[in-house]
């Protein structure tokens, strides 16, 4: 690993460990992060029949000026999106886009990483389960959440991991389909 990635990441990890300290008997405390990227959910444009395979897309995008590293890169901390589990949808691993190449100039390093808004999509299928759980309605409207946790960088240094919550809504049709 390289010398200056090592160091920004153990900066980074006393900056965690610092957020519990206490110095003197003053607590110290972390200043929050400003969020480096925003997330939507976006869901099909058409109800889900049970049954029926679809998906979850869900939009990313880095700040002007900022990047996240795609899955895959070595000693790199890579965006990563966790779907909160939904009772009646089986869901799959989240699909990446194709990263752009980036390189990094402080380490001297090309890798993998996002700097404009991308799509990861979330493969499901609408479980017949659902019937039981709704009454009278045809089309169900489920919540779907979750987070995406990533380490933004820009040109210059790294700054502390950090995650991003998000919240959608899924139609799914469960009578007359």
């Amino acid at each position: 690993m390289p010398f200056r990635f090592a160091a920004t990441m153990v900066g980074a990890a006393l900056v965690g460990a610092l957020s519990h300290a206490t110095v003197s008997g003053q607590a110290i405390t972390r200043r929050q992060q400003p969020p480096r990227l925003t997330v939507a959910v976006e869901p099909p444009a058409a109800p889900v029949a049970i049954g029926q395979s679809a998906a979850l897309s869900i939009r990313i995008t880095p700040n002007p000026g900022v990047h996240v590293y795609a899955p895959g890169n070595k000693d790199y901390i890579p965006v990563v999106v966790t779907v909160t589990p939904t009772e009646g949808l089986a869901m799959q691993a989240p699909a990446f886009p194709k990263a752009e190449d980036f390189f990094f100039g402080p380490l001297a390093e090309t890798v993998k990483a996002y700097s404009k808004s991308f799509v990861v999509t979330v493969p499901l299928r609408a479980e017949s389960s659902l019937r039981s759980h709704v009454a009278t309605a045809s089309i169900a409207d489920l919540p779907v959440s979750g987070t995406v946790s990533y380490q933004a960088c820009d040109e210059k240094v790294c700054f502390p991991p950090q995650s991003a919550s998000f919240e959608g809504r899924l139609q799914v049709r469960v009578k007359g389909h």
